[in-house]
């Protein structure tokens, strides 16, 4: 904060009795001297001379012998502006513009203990002010570049932990879903649904840690895709009914709307917040149950999609209303309950992109209301796709699958789902083996990791792609833990033909297999041909 001392030099200040003689001379002597103080015997301010004013009025009212020699006191400005040497230029700036604005341009005098200490002008107050305000820019400037870091740093970060956490995340879940597919033994059942359940507990926030990070940093994408209405009902009916029949609650999932109402929108986003919100009323409901109602309504070439997630709990304290959209805050049972409190927060992010609210408030029957809107593009019903074929059929044959990873479970997982695929498997360990073993050409697809030591996914389809062999044109899927999209639009530019997100479920290996023998290879847009 900076004083009034601080940008009030001292300048030799006058008597009422110096003359107006006295006075011209100091002007003349020192062009940069803009205001005079005057001041008693005592050294206390009674008047201001400002230059200006002082040459402009005495030119014009008297000439040089008239006023030459009468005392100073005639022509001073009697009512000053002081102000105290301990006050901030921004406290006395806002004194003087509330009091005497049009007084400001005048100069003022600085006291110290009642006796003068200096003059200060407006050139003063704007250089300090100009001053104050660069070094604020800067700082702010500084301030947001360093945030923006620490965004990155922590995007960086958390994409690390993602890979890390979904190389054996995905061994563990696909392991135990080929567990609950091929065996007979019913009493193993509960045990790998609590496997499944609690590996999908985990990679649901680890999806949310990251969704937010990105929601941060303004890269939380919406890949929209024509939707049916309906389907996001029964798609919530499907995946807790069994849940909720396991904890002994009641599940009531209710639309309302036409049932041939398609909208554009992404599917996977519009889900993950009906999901996020019945995760969180299904933790707080011991008895009772949980009210899940979608309302679409089509208004011209828009649809106003309305959601509303009612859970007979212990509901909200109305002090947290407010503030339980904001990450890792939770309520004294949601912290024993388990959780880190970002599920809300993802909810409130995702329909912020989409030009969407969400509000909670309380049952006062007991509970908590979750009611999210948001409107949506009117699409007419798509012409249906053709049904997903084996990739055995799309191969035409017995297909011949290579598959590349540097960990050994998830080299076994790959080989496992395959053959359950009806396919044939060779497996090999780095890019560098995969580019030799492409090259002889009897494989009809490679399912390849991206991140692995030495030669990495990305360089070994690059390479095979940049080829002359047979193999050069094989179909390539990438199997990654990196599930950003725009990690998944730089593959595909250096040649991969589809992406497989870890951990890799089943049904969706299937059907990107399947996709891409159909699709013809896309030459790699990123391609550095080796020389001859």
């Amino acid at each position: 904060m900076t004083l009034l001392l601080d940008i009030a030099p001292f300048s030799p200040p006058v008597t009422p009795q110096n003359t107006g003689s006295d006075i011209y001379r100091r002007f003349e002597d020192d062009p940069d001297l803009l205001v005079i103080a005057v001041v008693d015997k005592a050294g206390r301010p009674v008047g201001l001379v400002e230059r200006n004013a002082f040459l402009v009025r005495m030119a014009a009212q008297y000439g040089y012998a008239l006023w030459s020699e009468r005392p100073i006191s005639h022509w001073m400005k009697t009512d000053p502006l002081i102000a105290d040497g301990d006050m901030t230029v921004e406290e006395f700036c806002g004194r003087v513009m509330e009091e005497r604005p049009s007084e400001l341009l005048q100069g003022f005098i600085v006291t110290c203990a009642g006796r003068y200490a200096g003059v200060g002008t407006a050139l003063s107050l704007l250089q300090v002010t100009a001053a104050a305000t660069a070094t604020h820019a800067a700082e702010m400037k500084r301030l947001a570049e360093s945030a923006q870091d620490a965004l990155a740093a922590k995007g960086r970060f958390l994409a690390v932990m993602s890979h890390e956490i979904r190389t054996p995340l995905n061994g563990v879940l696909a392991v135990a879903e080929i567990i609950r597919r091929k065996s007979r033994q019913e009493d193993l059942a509960p045990l790998v649904d609590t496997i499944v359940h609690s590996g999908g507990t985990l990679l649901r926030l680890l999806n949310d840690a990251l969704d937010l990070s990105r929601a941060e940093a303004s890269g939380l994408e919406l890949r929209e895709e024509p939707i049916s209405a309906p389907a996001i009902i029964a798609d919530t009916i499907s995946l807790w009914s069994a849940q909720a029949e396991l904890k002994g609650v009641t599940l009531n999932a209710v639309y309302d709307g036409p049932d041939e109402l398609w909208v554009l929108a992404d599917r996977v986003r519009i889900q993950q917040v009906v999901n996020n919100l019945v995760s969180n009323a299904m933790k707080f409901t011991r008895a009772g149950g949980v009210d899940v109602r979608l309302k679409a309504e089509r208004r011209g070439q828009y649809v106003q999609l309305v959601g509303e997630v009612a859970d007979t709990g212990p509901g909200v304290p109305e002090d947290r209303l407010q503030s339980i959209f904001t990450p890792f805050q939770q309520t004294e049972d949601g912290v024993r309950l388990g959780g880190a409190g970002l599920g809300l927060a993802v909810c409130r992010q995702i329909l912020e992109r989409m030009d969407g609210v969400i509000e909670a408030r309380n049952n006062p029957e007991g509970g908590a209301i979750f009611t999210f809107s948001a409107p949506l593009h009117w699409l007419p019903k798509p012409v249906e796709a053709p049904p997903v074929t084996s990739p055995v059929e799309a191969a035409g044959g017995a297909l011949h699958v290579l598959i590349v990873d540097d960990n050994a479970t998830n080299r076994m997982v790959a080989q496992t789902l395959c053959e359950m695929f009806g396919c044939t498997c060779e497996t090999v360990e780095d890019g560098a083996a995969a580019v030799e073993f492409a090259a002889t050409g009897r494989f009809g697809l490679v399912l390849m990791d991206v991140k692995m030591p030495g030669m990495d996914g990305v360089e070994a389809t690059r390479r095979i792609r940049s080829g002359r062999a047979a193999g050069s044109q094989v179909p390539i899927l990438a199997l990654t833990a990196n599930a950003d999209p725009t990690d998944a639009a730089f593959y595909r530019s250096c040649g991969m033909n589809g992406v497989v997100e870890k951990p890799v479920k089943p049904e969706r290996l299937l059907e990107a297999m399947s996709a891409v023998l159909q699709q013809p290879v896309v030459p790699s847009l990123d391609i550095e041909t080796e020389a001859a």
